[in-house]
C-alpha cells in the first residue's frame, strides 16, 4: 500500500518554535556573530529499506543524511517508489521526499526542513544537451554528451524550457501548492553542481586535455556554464520565492549567501591549475547571490587556502569530513572568517558524549566557525548507535558552555 499526501501531511508536525530558533542560531554564523550557542543538526532518514516492499536502494533524496533523530516507524507500514519512477513523477517524488520531512520534524534540534527536486547531477547538463539516464534503483546520470562544438550554443534566453527544467519547475509548484498550510517546510534548489563539475560532465576526461591544449575553448566553455548557472538560478529562486543572497538547502538555513558550488572534480587540479582554471568560475558563479558556500568531497587541503581567501565563499561543507584534523582546521576557519557546515567525524568506538565534547573544544574561542552535522565515520548509509536527540542537545549544549 501506498501513502497518499494527506497521510503524509497528517504525519508532519511543526515546531514553528524550535526552527525559528535553529533558523536565528545558523543566521547569526553567516553574519559573523556569536550564536547562543552553536547550531548543532539532527534527524532521521529510514534509509535502509526493507527488501520487497521499498527496493534494494537507498533513499538519497536530501543532499545530506542526517543523524541522531528519532526512528519514524510509520515509514515501515507503506511501500515505496523507487528512484526511477520518482524521477518520471513528481507526485510520487514528493511522497518520497516528504518522510525525510516528517522525521526531522521531530527531532529537537537546529535543523531546517526543505527538500529538492530530485532530478540528480545532471539537471544543469541536461540544458546542454546531454541526456540524463534515471536507472531505478539509483540516482540519475549524465549518460550521452553533445559534440564538444554544440557545446557553446545555449539559448541562454530560454533556460526554462529546456532539458529538465520544465518538469524541476513542475515539481516545485506542486510541491509549494501541496505545503502551502506549513510554511516552515521549504523547497530548495535542485543540484545544480558547479562549473568545474558541469564542465567535466560535459567533456569527461576530456575537460583536462582542453585546459592544456585549448585553453581558450575551455575559458569560453567555463564562461557559458557560469552564465547559465548564475541566469537558471535566478529564474528557479524565483520560482522557490526565496531571495537571492539567502534561502535553504536541507538542513542548512543560508543568509547573506544564496548559493552552492559543488567543486568535486578540483581536487584533481594543481594549486596553480585551480587558481587558474576553476577558482574564478566558483567566485563568478556565487557573486550575484551575495556569496555563498563550496562543497567538495575527497581531500581538499591543497585548495583550501583558496577557499579560505576568496570573498564569496561564506562557508565550507567537506563531503569527507574524516580526511580532516579540525583541531587546526577550525582556527583557520575563524582567522579567516568563515564556518564549517558539517564538521568532525565521530571515530569508531568513541562514546556520543566523548564525541560532542571533543567537537565542542574545537570551538573555544571559535564559537562562529560550525554549523554542526554530526556523523559517524564511515557510516554513510546507516544511522549508528546514537543517544536520545533531546539528551544529544543537552549534552550539546552543556559542553559548549564548558
Amino acid at each position: 500500500m501506498y501513502p497518499d499526501l494527506s497521510q503524509l501531511l497528517d504525519l508532519l508536525h511543526i515546531d514553528a518554535e524550535r526552527l525559528e530558533a535553529g533558523r536565528r542560531r545558523q543566521a547569526a554564523i553567516w553574519r559573523r556573530q556569536r550564536p547562543d550557542r552553536p547550531p548543532i543538526l539532527l534527524g532521521r532518514i529510514e534509509s535502509l529499506q526493507v527488501t520487497k516492499r521499498v527496493g534494494p536502494q537507498h533513499l538519497r533524496n536530501c543532499e545530506h543524511q542526517l543523524r541522531g533523530g528519532p526512528p519514524v516507524p510509520e515509514y515501515h507500514q507503506f511501500d515505496h517508489y523507487p528512484m526511477g519512477e520518482q524521477f518520471h513523477d513528481p507526485r510520487k517524488m514528493l511522497i518520497e521526499s516528504l518522510w525525510d520531512m516528517i522525521g526531522w520534524s521531530r527531532t529537537p534540534g537546529d535543523a531546517q526542513l526543505s527538500f529538492r527536486p530530485n532530478f540528480g547531477v545532471g539537471t544543469l547538463a541536461s540544458i546542454f544537451g546531454c541526456k540524463v539516464h534515471a536507472p531505478e534503483n539509483d540516482m540519475p546520470w549524465v549518460e550521452e554528451k553533445p559534440p564538444r562544438e554544440r557545446l557553446l550554443d545555449v539559448d541562454l534566453d530560454a533556460l526554462d524550457r529546456i532539458g529538465l527544467i520544465p518538469r524541476v519547475i513542475e515539481f516545485i509548484h506542486l510541491a509549494r501548492e501541496t505545503l502551502k498550510d506549513f510554511p516552515q517546510v521549504h523547497v530548495f534548489m535542485p543540484d545544480l553542481q558547479g562549473p568545474m563539475n558541469t564542465a567535466f560532465l560535459l567533456r569527461g576526461q576530456d575537460i583536462f586535455f582542453d585546459m592544456a591544449d585549448d585553453p581558450d575553448y575551455y575559458h569560453r566553455l567555463m564562461e557559458v556554464v557560469s552564465e547559465v548557472y548564475i541566469r537558471l538560478s535566478r529564474r528557479l529562486k524565483a520560482e522557490l520565492g526565496e531571495p537571492l543572497d539567502g534561502g535553504w538547502h536541507g538542513a542548512l538555513y543560508m543568509e547573506g549567501g544564496g548559493a552552492r558550488v559543488v567543486d568535486d572534480v578540483s581536487i584533481m587540479l594543481s594549486p596553480a591549475q585551480y587558481e587558474e582554471f576553476s577558482l574564478p568560475y566558483v567566485r563568478k558563479c556565487l557573486a550575484p547571490f551575495g556569496g555563498g558556500w563550496v562543497h567538495s568531497c575527497g581531500d581538499i587541503s591543497h585548495q583550501m587556502q583558496f577557499y579560505l581567501d576568496a570573498p564569496e565563499i561564506r562557508g565550507v561543507n567537506l563531503g569527507e569530513p574524516h580526511y580532516y584534523d579540525f583541531a587546526t582546521l577550525l582556527p583557520r576557519f575563524a582567522a579567516a572568517d568563515k564556518f564549517c557546515y558539517g564538521g568532525p567525524v565521530r571515530e569508531p568506538d568513541e562514546a556520543v558524549p566523548a564525541y560532542l565534547q571533543r567537537v565542542a573544544g574545537y570551538l573555544k574561542g571559535a564559537e562562529m566557525t560550525l554549523i554542526f552535522m554530526p556523523k559517524c565515520r564511515g557510516m554513510e548509509m546507516t544511522e549508528g548507535d546514537w543517544l536520545p536527540p533531546e539528551e544529544m542537545v543537552q549534552l550539546w549544549e552543556r559542553y559548549c558552555r564548558q
